[in-house]
């Protein structure tokens, strides 16, 4: 497992070492799903590298990257969640933020075994930090050992969420949930539009608890096992736990997770 982190570790500064060179020349700036949904040539680039560095150690390891144009330029093919060992990877998390230099972005770089992350490195790259985590072995920013905090109510918590692409339906139920948050109220709210980051800064302390709905694998996988060994909960944000199937995430120490998953599904239940 330590030769596993060590590699995801590599390849996610890999990536991040990209992020830093393009930071002034991005490139293309293109929109996916959304008009609010945007690649960079940049994206590419960080996940040519990272994948590079992954195969680099292992020629047989099986990838899923957010960005498709990485196995054509790779000559790879495209792995699948259910294919055992897969690498998940975010070549850059928080592109938005990249375009803007507004500083929140990361690379995130999982290892999901049956579903399950189980290796987890996450650097965020504006801050030039590393954040790592291995089943059964810890959670560190840097050489820093991680740990959630002790905040046991609402009211005593800074949380942190995101909002999605789909700007309809995901968007009006994202706001109902967010208006209790504050009326509950909490100390304050964050938005900083990388979730991978988001799940180490509660991993790490700085933040009490996470939400967003509407995400990817690629966005959560890293972040989940990096919370876990930090002696977070990491669920779905109707409770279940998470794996790389879900869409959403719930992110806190136990006692706080339950709080604001009854918080969740005071709103919800009525949506």
């Amino acid at each position: 497992m330590r030769e596993l982190l060590e590699c995801a570790k590599a390849a996610a500064l890999a990536g991040g070492t990209v992020l830093h060179e393009r930071a002034g020349d991005m490139g293309e700036i293109r929109s996916k799903t959304s008009r609010t949904d945007f690649v960079t040539e940049a994206d590419v680039a960080s996940g040519v590298a990272i994948v590079s560095a992954i195969l680099d150690r292992d020629p047989g390891a099986r990838i899923l990257v957010e960005e498709e144009e990485v196995y054509g330029l790779l000559g790879i093919e495209k792995a699948t969640l259910g294919d055992g060992d897969v690498w998940v990877i975010d070549p850059l998390d928080g592109t938005t933020s990249f375009i803007h230099d507004y500083p929140t972005y990361s690379v995130s770089v999982a290892l999901v075994r049956e579903f399950t992350p189980v290796v987890g490195a996450v650097y965020n790259a504006a801050a030039r930090e590393m954040n790592a985590a291995a089943a059964g072995l810890g959670a560190w920013r840097d050489d820093v050992p991680l740990h959630v905090t002790s905040a046991e109510k609402i009211h005593d918590s800074l949380v942190i969420t995101g909002f999605p692409y789909d700007r309809g339906e995901p968007l009006t139920l994202q706001l109902a949930v967010l208006a209790a948050f504050l009326r509950a109220p909490v100390h304050g709210m964050r938005r900083d539009g990388s979730a991978a980051v988001d799940c180490c800064h509660v991993a790490g302390g700085r933040a009490d608890g996470f939400w967003e709905y509407a995400l990817k694998p690629w966005d959560m996988a890293a972040g989940v096992v990096i919370a876990r060994e930090a002696g977070g909960r990491a669920t779905d944000v109707t409770g279940v736990e998470w794996t790389a199937e879900c869409t959403s995430i719930l992110v806190a120490n136990p006692t706080l997770h339950a709080e604001m998953l009854a918080l969740i599904e005071s709103v919800t239940a009525g949506a």
